[in-house]
């Protein structure tokens, strides 16, 4: 009997280890996001691979250049196995193994590896408005210039899709503009390959893409950020306020009597979003009851929300749909649909009952193929569904078919509008208002409707830091490029101060003191309260810290369009930095002027300057300088050159004291180096 127990607990002990073997075997072996075919590793030292595995077996990677390196998995299943890469070249492959498992990476490139980040000037694609569009798209064939581009999601899962890519004139259409244009410049001065990664969100501001511990220890920030840790941080925070606004959401179709839906958390969900509104595509809807009024009636006019919804008002952000009908003359041949500047935010655009297209991104142009045969000469129907999540909604610009040459304009004449839902942080909630009522009854709304806390902004705190930075550390880059600063206008004084924590941040994270070049925002109107000249001069003053440089675009900003169409420049005065400082090239010269000192005289002051390369000049008249006296107000000065020195004066002023130089939201340069580089606007002290 004893025996027979033995044998029964020795035969059970082999199945648990087999099964237990069998498990371990099957542990499914993965790598990080970023490790892909196409990919670019940083020549020259020793880069991080990491991923995922069964605790305590061995991970093996062979790259194609040099001998295999190993790392055993931690109790977690992490795993992280550094190789050392040699000189630029490729094509290589790259061999992980791990148990019975092996994934071959290939098509792998060595050269320079660069971390592009910022809002939209930053995440601006190339298929956006960019000067000579069509052209560059056309020519981008660089096999050796790879871009990964994190998308933008706040469970920061959607990486797990993405890859690096070629560039090609499809691929390039995606790609950061300024990034691409830096690579481009880059690879024709260094000829070897370049890799951008690119992490990058429109709208947002710099406490997004700091972590909290960091906002913790920083004045400006260190009140708010120490409440989120002491709830235990953004993900509890988010927990609890999911819990309310799911109350909160049941007592709004409550006393709207009409459903609501679920914020969608990907782009796949906002692309199927069902919204029980489709009936209003079809051609023979009757839109009679729904509100009419004229289009644009000038170049400079455009269909918006707030046109119809004022600001503040509970309407003003949600779903809307517009209908027109129209005829053309000849329905045959090629048709595109057209918005210049794109639709805020998102829209879904039907043509005779056919949907044609959908964007996604608030200030992209949209041009969208219409089928062959779809279009009549009489009788045609658009409707396009259009979700404002914030700020101003509705057409960026001109609204038009187009056919080869011929344009027709379609955003003037007779439309219809119907706004279908309102979109709450707790839901998109249908309700059943007609326009008017809305109008009337919006402070009664206000009062009711339960409008509940985001927990999808991406503008919390660290949210970015954690959902679009941390991800992809501790990847090996040669340094970072950044292009933001719009959304922090409104606290600039705070900025340098943040900015500069969010740097050192990154490079204690990464481990790595690496080189951070940014880019000066670029002139444009705001509004009369706003002062963006304070925030340049925040940036200004952050080339204080180490290693860093600041691309100026103080001459290719646009008054009426936060997004300059100039993106090749800023791509190039990024690059100028990068290949003088890091790349040996001390012939070119990195920057526009910098204020650097003045001297005070009884009737002038002379300035002096940093980066004057081979002379300072003007373009035009030399404008846009004022002059104070201690405890004066400025007034506008009369500036001449001389040598490497400007020296300002004005006949209302004696003794002194202060010089500014560009002090305006708006401001065209006009001084700049012989090499063609503006100056930076400034304030002395």
């Amino acid at each position: 009997m004893l025996n027979n127990l033995n044998h029964l607990l020795t035969s059970a002990s082999i199945i648990l280890l087999f099964l237990l073997s069998c498990e371990q075997e099957n542990t499914s072996l993965e790598l990080a996001p970023l490790f892909t075919d196409h990919m670019v590793l940083q020549q020259q030292t020793q880069v991080p691979i990491w991923g995922k595995g069964s605790p305590g077996a061995k991970v093996t990677v062979t790259p194609g250049w040099g001998n295999p390196e190993e790392a055993e998995v931690d109790d977690l299943g992490n795993w992280e196995v550094m190789i050392q890469t040699p000189e630029y070249g490729g094509p290589y492959t790259v061999k992980v193994s791990h148990l019975s498992n092996e994934i071959l990476l290939e098509d792998v490139l060595l050269g320079e590896v660069w971390l592009a980040s910022g809002q939209s000037n930053m995440e601006w694609p190339l298929f956006a408005r960019i000067n000579n569009q069509e052209e560059e798209i056309k020519n981008a064939n660089y096999p050796q210039i790879r871009m990964f581009s994190v998308p933008r999601n706040l469970n920061g899962t959607n990486i797990n899709s993405a890859s690096w890519k070629v560039t090609t004139p499809e691929n390039v259409k995606q790609f950061s503009a300024v990034g691409y244009f830096f690579a481009r410049e880059m690879i024709r001065n260094l000829e070897v390959p370049i890799g951008i990664l690119n992490t990058s969100w429109g709208g947002t501001r710099v406490e997004a893409w700091t972590s909290i511990e960091k906002l913790a220890a920083m004045a400006p920030s260190k009140k708010e950020a120490q409440e989120i840790i002491d709830q235990g941080g953004r993900t509890a925070i988010n927990a609890k306020s999911k819990r309310v606004n799911t109350e909160l959401r049941l007592e709004n179709e409550r006393y709207l009597k009409a459903p609501s839906f679920s914020i969608p958390e990907n782009s796949a969900s906002w692309k199927s979003l069902i919204l029980n509104d489709l009936e209003y595509a079809a051609p023979e809807f009757d839109d009679s009851s729904w509100k009419s009024f004229e289009g644009r009636s000038s170049s400079d006019q455009t269909i918006a929300f707030e046109n119809f919804f004022k600001n503040g008002t509970l309407a003003e952000n949600g779903v809307v749909w517009l209908r027109k009908s129209f005829g053309v003359s000849d329905p045959t041949g090629a048709y595109s649909f057209n918005v210049t500047g794109g639709i805020d935010d998102f829209d879904y655009t039907y043509l005779n009952g056919t949907q044609i297209g959908q964007g996604f991104a608030c200030c992209t142009s949209r041009s969208y193929s219409i089928p062959e045969g779809l279009l009549k000469k009489e009788g045609n129907v658009l409707a396009i569904r259009i979700i404002d999540t914030g700020g101003e909604g509705g057409f960026k610009g001109e609204a038009y078919l187009e056919k080869g040459s011929e344009k027709q304009i379609l955003d003037q004449g007779t439309w219809r509008l119907k706004h279908h839902a309102f979109y709450l942080n707790t839901s998109i909630q249908q309700h059943q208002l007609d326009f008017e009522s809305l109008l009337k009854e919006d402070q009664k709304l206000k009062e009711n409707i339960k409008v509940g806390k985001s927990i999808d902004d991406p503008n919390q705190y660290s949210v970015l830091f954690e959902t679009m930075v941390q991800p992809v550390i501790p990847y090996k880059v040669k340094g970072a490029l950044w292009y933001q600063g719009e959304s922090n206008v409104s606290n600039h004084q705070d900025y340098k101060t943040l900015f500069t924590g969010m740097i050192t941040d990154w490079r204690s994270r990464w481990g790595s003191n690496f080189p951070f070049y940014f880019v000066q925002i670029a002139p444009y109107e705001y509004t009369p309260e706003a002062s963006s000249q304070s925030l340049r001069e925040a940036q200004r003053n952050t080339l204080l810290l180490e290693k860093t440089g600041m691309a100026i675009t103080l001459d290719i900003g646009e008054e009426k369009d936060i997004h300059p169409a100039n993106k090749q420049d800023v791509g190039l005065r990024l690059a100028r930095l990068a290949l003088h400082h890091d790349y040996g090239k001390k012939d070119i010269v990195p920057s526009g002027p910098l204020y650097k000192s003045q001297i005070l005289h009884s009737k002038y002051i002379d300035l002096s300057f940093d980066y004057v390369g081979s002379g300072l000049m003007s373009k035009k008249d030399l404008t846009g300088f004022e002059i104070a006296a201690f405890g004066g107000d400025f007034v506008p000065a009369k500036a001449t050159i001389i040598g490497d020195q400007i020296r300002v004066s004005s006949k209302k002023v004696n003794n002194p004291k202060r010089v500014r130089y560009g002090w305006k939201n708006y401001f065209e340069a006009t001084l700049f180096n012989q090499e063609g580089l503006p100056a930076s606007s400034f304030q002395t002290p």
